[in-house]
């Protein structure tokens, strides 16, 4: 696991895709690796503070011990921890949509190049969805580039629902590219990663904790877009 930041109180790595954050239910059943027990092998016991799903890759924070833990829950719980991800979309035709559709121009409806995201989410077995009685999910967008047929998404997730981003990108009509669950396709062929990375964290509170003031991923995203290039 490629360590990101360290301290006495705090480890943050880069989890790649196709890894789970934590032991699942089943155990030892499970055969996926999973990235805080490899993470444990270099850096001894760990306390984990978030998770992201197993094919999302980008920065996992785990505590070094319990009382890191508490204050890590208390500021991500009192949304002090301001999380930015990184998704790919195909480009979409909207030629399907009624020509008198509110906002439209000959069927096509208008891409917003930022905003917010409102919703009531539920969960289900394997998907969230859109319910009445579903706890409510804010998401701040903004889509920053278009590269050929491909859209290139900065999120910024003000609540923590399963399967927030997916369902909303999805929901809009530009389900990430890998993710079959909410209708992407697969580019490449791997079942084990879609394009979406947690790429920056920023801590707007401390808690007396040995923190950085955030953390993120220098990657090279011209490079990682082309991944999924068909």
């Amino acid at each position: 696991m490629n360590v990101l930041f360290e301290s006495d109180d705090i480890l943050a790595i880069e989890k790649p895709a196709g890894h789970l954050s934590v032991p699942s239910s089943l155990g030892r059943k499970d055969p996926r690796p999973v990235a805080g027990l490899i993470a444990q092998e270099a850096h001894g016991t760990l306390y984990p503070v978030h998770r992201l799903d197993f094919e999302v890759s980008g920065i996992l924070v785990f505590a070094k011990n319990p009382r890191a833990q508490k204050k890590m829950h208390q500021i991500w719980d009192e949304d002090l921890v301001e999380k930015k991800y990184i998704a790919l979309t195909l480009v979409q035709n909207f030629d399907h949509w009624p020509a008198k559709i509110e906002g439209s121009v000959l069927g096509e409806v208008p891409l917003l190049s930022h905003g917010q995201w409102t919703s009531k989410m539920a969960q289900g077995k394997k998907r969230s969805f859109i319910a009445n009685y579903g706890k409510p999910s804010v998401t701040d967008f903004e889509l920053q580039k278009q590269n050929q047929d491909q859209l290139f998404w900065s999120l910024k997730p003000k609540t923590g629902r399963r399967h927030q981003l997916r369902l909303e990108l999805s929901r809009h009509g530009f389900p990430i590219l890998g993710d079959t669950l909410y209708g992407g396709l697969i580019f490449p062929e791997n079942r084990s990663e879609i394009a979406l990375v947690h790429s920056r964290i920023q801590f707007h509170k401390k808690s007396n904790l040995q923190l950085p003031d955030h953390i993120e991923l220098g990657w090279n995203w011209s490079q990682w877009m082309q991944k999924f290039s068909p």
